[in-house]
This record gives structure tokens, sequence and C-alpha cells, in this order.
């Protein structure tokens, strides 16, 4: 511990982009992943329409349902980050201090906001996708792998926020700032 309080080295017991960030970044790589496969399919199949006149058969029907999932996939990337909605120019013009709680009031706001998308997804995923056995329009593959993998995703999401919120606690509570994000040391 730094002996000047409010001295961004120094340590905080819980640290949510260390903890979750690596298993985030790959969360993220494979939603990317996955809209790069979605994007190509996209194209052979206006090509297939375009050369052939015979598309391929369930690209839309997939693409909405996979989207679904790539969208969420940077969910927990974005919490960790605090790149979702903030307003940290009122922090700066408040100060230091008030700006850290002001953190905190933001991240239990989020945190209430992914208990409801939480509770939603599950009831929509369970009660109108699940057991009315929800099908895609052409396929007729069932809509329920997705949507669980949406409703996976938003639950993770939950319990990450509460992670974020915890640090942004400790660090209101104790008034040292977050330290700015810098280059990776190369170690040369």
């Amino acid at each position: 511990m730094s002996a000047h309080p409010g001295d961004p080295t120094e340590s905080v017991p819980f640290d949510a982009s260390g903890t979750f960030g690596p298993a985030a970044n790959w969360i993220a790589l494979i939603g990317a992943t996955a809209i790069l496969g979605l994007a190509a399919a996209i194209v052979v199949d206006v090509l297939m329409r375009w050369l052939f006149n015979a598309p391929i058969l369930g690209v839309d029907d997939l693409g909405k349902y996979n989207l679904a999932v790539i969208v969420s996939s940077f969910f927990p990337i974005c919490l960790i980050g605090g790149h979702f909605v903030t307003i940290r120019f009122l922090g700066r013009a408040i100060g230091p201090l008030r700006a850290l709680w002001l953190e905190a009031f933001g991240g239990l706001v989020t945190l209430f906001i992914f208990l409801l998308f939480s509770w939603q997804f599950f009831r929509f995923t369970l009660h109108d996708v699940t057991l009315t056995g929800l099908a895609t329009a052409v396929l007729e593959l069932p809509q329920a792998p997705w949507w669980w993998m949406v409703t996976a995703i938003i639950l993770v999401c939950t319990a990450v926020q509460a992670m974020v919120l915890l640090e942004a606690g400790v660090r209101a509570w104790r008034g040292v700032p977050k330290a700015p994000a810098t280059a990776v040391d190369s170690g040369v």
C-alpha cells in the first residue's frame, strides 16, 4: 500500500479486469470470429444468389440468432473496460473523490440493469422459447440453444458487473482512482 491516499498505484484487494479480463477477452474473440464467419456466409449467399440463382438455405434464418449471440459476447469486455454509457466529464467537474463515488453509483445502476436483463432473458428463454418449442422459420431448428447462450452471457455479465461494482466501491471508499490504461509492457 502506498503511503499517499489517492495514489493510483495503491493496491486494491480486488481487480475485476485482472480477474475476469482474460475470460472476457476470449468471449469477445469468439464473438469477433463468429461475426467474420457470419459475414462470409452472407457474402457467399449473395454470390450464390447472383451467380446461380441458388441461395444458401437458412443463412437469413440462422444469421439473426447468431447475431444475438455475437452482440452479447462483447458485453463482458465492455463492462470490465467501463465502455458502457458513462458521464465522466461530470466526475472531472466535481472532483476526484466525488468522481469515484459517482463511478460506483454508475456501477450500481449498471448492475441493476443487468439483473433486470438476466431475469427477463431467463424468463423469455425458458417460457417463450424453450417450453413453447419455438423454431426458426426456414430450417425449423429450435431457437433455444441460441437464446440459452445469450442468457448465459448475460448472467456472466451480471456477475462481472457485481465484481466491477465491488472494485469501484472499494476504490471510492479508499479514495484510490483507477490507474490510466497503459501500453502493454513488452519487457524490453
